[in-house]
């Protein structure tokens, strides 16, 4: 009797969007297969052999389930096949990765990047960003040390740079770099005073590297999201907003008036972007098409919402514009990005006095 799997996997690396079918020739009328994801089990089903050929297709929607259930974009797949005879058994890693644009291997990129399609982020002086990655090994923790090479306006007007690195106690895993350009530029004051201006800084960790451009806009929408990986990142924007109240109800003709009933108001908020470069445009398909999103309240809590529609266009003609257009409301329709205050005031400082 003969039990065989025609399709490499064994102690191989994968994407999980390209994970490929199994192709098994037996000799056996069936085989039962089953599939663990670190342990926890994906698939365990029979199938019936067609001319001594079983084809098992279209795995990569339980792998990537289940391994969005555990919270782990770089998994071990296990594949344990049996028949009434012979059994076999192949285990490869495999990396989470929802969209067919990775142009290097896995054991490259997880050991070399980012976990991130976007390594030219726009950040605010007042909003944190987050980079995840992923450190190999095993133990109680990681020592690493984050480079900071920032460029920067003095009082005087000339630009200078300034490098220093920090230390820092990390996971093995998938671990989270939190990025505040206020931090940083606080470091930077303690040499060249507190009136110097941030513009831009790179991190670099090992072989990552990661540029950060600092938008000067006082206020702006910040996002969180997963990303085709599994983890989450930030993305802040700076929008105009228009705020919409819908109505829907029913009509009814109750003693000669006319009544409502049934009345329900849905809130939407459409975002229009300013001008973005077309590689933070293919990033924010991400964003538009992510599974959990949740937006920044003033408070500092996250709330989940939902993006109802948008408009992306992205053209790669020379000095076309790319903007992005999108609405979105919150997930239960009870949540407002007014927030009430009790306080009567309603001039702004320097008209207090006049006004009071």
């Amino acid at each position: 009797m003969a039990l065989n799997m025609n399709t490499s996997v064994d102690e191989r690396e994968f994407y999980s969007c390209d994970f490929p079918d199994l192709s098994i020739t037996t000799t056996n009328e069936h085989i039962d297969i089953s599939v663990l994801v670190n342990g926890r089990s994906a698939l365990s089903t029979r199938y019936y052999a067609v001319n001594g050929m079983v084809n098992v297709r279209n795995l990569v929607p339980v792998i990537e389930q289940t391994m969005q259930q555990l919270q782990n974009p770089f998994c071990t797949v296990s594949i344990t096949i049996t028949d009434t005879y012979e059994t076999i058994s192949a285990s490869c890693q495999v990396l989470l990765c929802k969209a067919r644009c990775m142009s290097v291997d896995v054991n490259t990129f997880i050991t070399s990047s980012f976990l991130t399609t976007n390594f030219h982020r726009l950040v605010t002086m007042y909003e944190d960003d987050v980079l995840p990655f992923y450190i190999p090994g095993s133990g109680s923790y990681a020592v690493g040390a984050f480079k900071y090479n920032c460029l920067i306006r003095k009082a005087d007007g000339t630009i200078v740079q300034y490098e220093w690195v920090s230390g820092r106690r990390l996971a093995y895993g998938v671990s989270n770099a939190a990025i505040s350009a206020s931090d940083i530029h606080h470091t930077c004051a303690l040499t060249y005073g507190t009136d110097c201006q941030l513009l831009s800084f790179t991190l670099t960790f090992d072989t990552r590297i990661c540029h950060f451009y600092i938008l000067p806009c006082p206020a702006a929408k910040t996002f969180r999201f997963t990303n085709i990986f599994g983890c989450s990142e930030v993305v802040t924007l700076p929008t105009a907003t228009v705020s919409k109240l819908e109505p829907d109800y029913s009509e009814a003709m109750v003693d000669g008036k006319l009544l409502h009933y049934d009345i329900k108001h849905t809130r939407t908020y459409e975002e229009h972007t300013a001008q973005l470069f077309s590689g933070y445009m293919s990033w924010l398909e991400q964003f538009l098409t992510s599974s959990d999103i949740r937006i920044k309240l003033p408070d500092g809590r996250y709330a989940d919402v939902l993006i109802k529609e948008y408009t992306f266009e992205l053209s790669n003609a020379p000095g076309e514009e790319n903007a992005l257009s999108f609405t979105w409301q919150f997930s239960d329709g009870k949540q407002t990005t007014y927030r009430h205050s009790i306080q009567t005031g309603i001039f702004t400082e320097q008209y207090n006095s006049a006004f009071s």
